[in-house]
């Protein structure tokens, strides 16, 4: 039974939208008035006008947002099924559409109306990702075990009331709705992330494997923009990802999460292909981020084992440095840190070598455990911890690691529940094991992309075992795209998810947060400069003059190079970037 309406039809006129409700048994209507934005609750199809402009199917309201224009309700207009879980189907979002209450913008002057352009192409950017997805029978923003362990009333609430609030994306833009229960059913909570479902057949036996990310709210960015811990302890690019398996009438599953290093540091885009890492020098401040952070990852998951795989070298080390030094400091007996450097350990295509991470943490996976239960509730397990990955971005390493530790995991539910045999390996199992390389990959493509820009890195590994030349030419292909993008277009992408997720609002009487046209052009307009510049010295020039001649050009090119090291310099973050107007003027970073 649906828990919110997921069959709609919006009826659009010049004075109002009807949201009709078209699921069984319900004759519900809601009016959204376009003049006064006053949003009622009708119980009659019959008050749905005769005479009407337009009329579509809908599945969803991801909610309103205000823009200088106005108003726009944001509809759900096509989606693709996922699959099911315990009987209940998962959709994803393949299509939205953005509707102004005003059907004219001739009130706004020129500046207006280019701004809520501006804004309106963020918003369009923002929702244009495909990684959204819902249910309106079943609450995908919280993990099995925390669904089964609940207090008694937690399952007669509306799926927007008990939704986690970490990982409800449109909890913003659903806010006029959620303020009056009685609209409930027309809420639905909306995560952002990756969801697989699949029918396996093994060994004569059936079962779905399922997978589900889930990115938060909180600290949501892009690369560069956001790192770190803010000051209430919450981590950029955190994502907690559950692998399932549904067997007969057992259920089980295992959860873990991903996040930025929980430190106070930055390492704001410059043109450098690595960018400084500068961390926050006053340590009463991060430790007190630090401990907000872990004491919230206990308080909801129980003991944390931090896998940190960042270099051990470099600016990396200083970070590891600095962590190890606040996990000692905290002093916590549910928090274990295990450093391994990815890097180090398995370059040269030594990937074997993630058997010494993988045996070192063996005995702390088998106290962390799993989720057990059976379709009519009882539990026989639980998870009683889980390990929180990192690396830099939280992404390539990241996902590697993550893998093999849900594969481990995925091997002894396979053999509890008596469809392996005691020492049957997943190799053994060409499909199962093709089909986990694959998922797993997936998830890495979807959880870079909404961070960096571009897939993962490393999938090749993942989806095959071993390194590929093929591989390493995309992940090059892919580091290009990477740099281009967190240098020039993540300040945009940045400023689309806070327009989404309420950080920034809107204020429809101020001026321009925006920089003039010209503004924008000078940095990129010198930078691009700077590169014809310098191709035309080191491949023309240089190769046909004399030694001094050569001399004076380098000087030359020495100069150029200063002048935008030290446009650089002054103009920090937004050099080349397009302007953040959150993390510019109050992010606290």
């Amino acid at each position: 039974m649906a828990l919110v309406y997921d069959s709609l039809r919006l009826h659009i006129t010049n004075d109002a939208f009807y949201i009709e409700s078209l699921n069984a048994g319900s004759r519900d209507v809601l009016v959204i008035d376009r003049i006064n934005c006053e949003i009622d609750l009708k119980s009659d199809q019959e008050d749905i006008p005769p005479s009407l402009a337009e009329s579509k199917a809908i599945y969803g309201i991801f909610g309103i947002i205000q823009l200088v224009g106005g108003s726009y309700l944001i509809v759900i207009t096509e989606r693709v099924r996922v699959g099911d879980i315990l009987g209940h189907t998962i959709w994803k979002v393949t299509k939205t559409e953005i509707l102004p209450y005003r059907r004219s913008l001739l009130n706004l002057n020129e500046a207006q109306t280019s701004d809520n352009a501006t804004y309106l192409s963020m918003l369009e950017h923002a929702l244009s990702v495909e990684s959204f997805y819902f249910s309106s029978s079943y609450d995908i923003t919280h993990s099995m075990q925390r669904l089964a362990t609940v207090d008694t009333g937690f399952h007669s609430e509306s799926l927007s009331t008990r939704a986690d609030p970490r990982f409800f994306w449109n909890r913003h833009a659903l806010r006029e709705f959620l303020e009056r229960p009685e609209l409930e059913r027309f809420t639905t909570p909306i995560v952002q992330g990756f969801v697989s479902i699949t029918s396996c057949f093994v060994k004569g036996r059936t079962f779905d494997l399922v997978l589900i990310s889930r990115r938060s709210t909180l600290r949501a960015g892009t690369r560069y923009n956001v790192r770190g811990t803010d000051s209430n302890g919450n981590a950029a690019n955190f994502v907690e990802t559950e692998q399932m398996l549904l067997y007969a009438r057992r259920i089980c599953s295992i959860v873990q999460t991903r996040g930025s290093v929980p430190l106070l540091w930055s390492q704001k885009a410059n043109l450098k292909y690595k960018p400084m890492v500068k961390i926050d020098d006053d340590k009463i401040k991060s430790m007190t981020s630090f401990n907000h952070h872990f004491d919230s990852q206990i308080v909801t998951y129980g003991k944390q084992i931090a896998i940190n795989l960042v270099n051990h070298k470099g600016m990396e080390l200083t970070l590891a440095k600095e962590f190890l030094g606040m996990v000692n400091d905290a002093k916590s007996k549910d928090l274990t840190y295990e450093a391994f450097d990815f890097h180090k350990e398995c370059g040269l295509n030594k990937w074997d070598r993630l058997s010494i991470l993988m045996d070192r943490i063996a005995l702390d996976q088998e106290q962390l455990g799993y989720f057990m239960q059976d379709r009519d509730g009882k539990v026989y397990m639980k998870q009683t911890g889980v390990f929180r990955t990192n690396c830099m971005d939280c992404l390539d390493r990241t996902n590697v690691v993550q893998s093999l530790i849900a594969r481990r995991s995925l091997l002894h539910q396979l053999v509890q529940l008596g469809i392996f045999s005691p020492g049957h390996t997943l190799e053994e199992e060409p499909n199962l094991n093709y089909l986990l390389k694959q998922v797993w990959a997936d998830n890495a493509d979807y959880c870079s992309k909404q961070y960096a820009g571009t897939g993962a890195l490393k999938t090749d590994f993942t989806r095959t075992g071993k390194r590929t030349k093929l591989g390493l030419l995309k992940d090059g292909y892919n580091s290009a795209v990477r740099y281009y993008m967190n240098n020039f277009t993540d300040g945009f992408r940045q400023d689309s998810l806070d327009l989404l997720l309420g950080n920034f609002v809107v204020n429809q009487v101020a001026s321009s947060p925006f920089p003039s046209l010209q503004q924008r052009r000078r940095p990129k307009a010198l930078f691009i400069t700077y590169l014809i510049f310098s191709a035309f010295l080191i491949f023309f020039l240089i190769p046909a003059a004399g030694f001094r001649e050569q001399i004076s050009y380098v000087i030359m090119w020495a100069a150029a190079t200063f002048i935008v090291a030290l446009y650089v310099t002054r103009h920090g973050v937004d050099f080349v970037n397009y302007p953040s107007l959150v993390h510019v003027k109050s992010k606290d970073d």
